[in-house]
């Protein structure tokens, strides 16, 4: 039995490499270019492209492109934490209403409170005395995703905050490098979606995470 597993293991990531630098990209450059020129034979020529795959291969793909939209949105998450960085530097405006309405901060706030709303100091001072916060983490049945793939995002994204530090030298950029492209394949050849229901012990320790490594 446990031979087998091995055999279809070393199948699967044979089948990973030959299909993510063809079919994947084959797809994605399709996509991109319907995209841009709206050209009805581009979206023809991607759905042959589609309807063409067998099962295993639509597996594939759409395990690739499910895993470049996550990277896609972790890559956007660090650099609105690196816009918000520089602009608590800078103490400046925002560049753009693009980036007012995703990067506001308290100080934004109390200034569309006393400036836009009509608000006094004196009634923003009341209303947050009388404020209260509770942490409640809650099994949410939803939430399919396995902790050890939330745990390779968390490392692909400390990697790539690591890559806007000011004094980064060339080595550390090719580890880290290095290391981004580690993360990036185990969390490729993990399976993203539970395929047992968690226990009561699972869902403890998942919510204990949160305290460990976000709060």
């Amino acid at each position: 039995m446990a031979g087998r597993n091995i055999e279809k293991m070393a199948s699967i990531d044979a089948q990973l490499r030959q299909l993510v630098p063809a079919k994947v990209q084959e797809l994605y450059e399709l996509s991109a270019e319907y995209e841009g020129k709206r050209d009805p034979k581009k979206l023809e020529e991607l759905g042959s492209v589609l309807t063409s795959l067998d099962p295993g291969d639509s597996i594939v793909i759409s395990k690739a492109f499910s895993h470049m939209l996550n990277l896609a949105n972790l890559a956007e998450e660090v650099q609105i934490a690196y816009r918000r960085r520089i602009k608590k530097l800078k103490k400046g405006d925002f560049a753009d209403e693009s980036s007012a309405t995703t990067e506001s901060d308290i100080e934004e706030t109390f200034k569309r409170l006393v400036g836009v709303l009509g608000k006094s100091p004196e009634e923003i001072f009341d209303a947050l005395k009388n404020q209260t916060v509770d942490l409640v983490l809650t099994a949410h049945p939803t939430q399919l995703v396995r902790r050890s793939l939330l745990q390779k995002h968390g490392r692909i994204r400390d990697c790539l905050a690591q890559l806007y530090a000011k004094d980064i030298t060339p080595d550390d950029k090719q580890e880290l490098d290095e290391s981004l492209q580690r993360e990036i394949q185990a969390a490729f050849r993990t399976d993203e979606i539970r395929r047992t229901p968690p226990t009561p012990q699972d869902e403890m320790r998942a919510g204990m995470s949160y305290f460990h490594e976000t709060i």
